[in-house]
């Protein structure tokens, strides 16, 4: 399936490079199989499963921040009556929204490392160890659990 990535091998990777030259060869070749061992692993299932479980967690975070922040900027913007309102003593609403802030982004940091514990990590580790282990076993190495 990736065989005619073995080409590259054969051709100079610099216009003043000689062909047969042994450390040449090698740097091509280890680049070609670290090259097909990108492309074996995007193609895996488990690979495939875990980058679209990140996309969604990013993708549903990004939206709830900014969403947060930009809610706040706007109603600091247009709203600025309801902003001026005071809860207790010089306390507004423009302040306590303001602590809020910080405080959201924390509680969505927090979130996104739970779902990401239970969710992407186990599969990431997954992944990881098995690759591991197909390179050593191929580099006559053994890997440590």
């Amino acid at each position: 399936m990736f065989d005619h990535l073995e080409v590259v091998i054969s051709r100079p990777l610099h216009s003043g490079e000689k062909p047969g030259y042994p450390a040449c060869q090698a740097q091509r070749r280890q680049l070609v199989q670290q090259s097909v061992q990108a492309v074996r692993m995007g193609s895996d299932p488990r690979f495939v499963k875990l980058r679209k479980r990140f996309i969604r967690q990013f993708a549903v975070l990004a939206v709830l921040f900014l969403g947060l922040y930009l809610g706040y900027i706007f109603l600091t913007a247009f709203a600025r009556d309801f902003m001026a309102v005071r809860v207790a003593g010089s306390i507004n609403v423009a302040l306590i929204l303001g602590v809020l802030q910080f405080a959201s982004t924390f509680l969505l940091a927090w979130g996104y490392g739970r779902c990401a514990a239970r969710g992407l990590d186990p599969l990431a580790a997954e992944l990881r160890i098995e690759k591991a282990e197909e390179s050593a076993a191929r580099h006559g190495r053994v890997v440590r659990p």
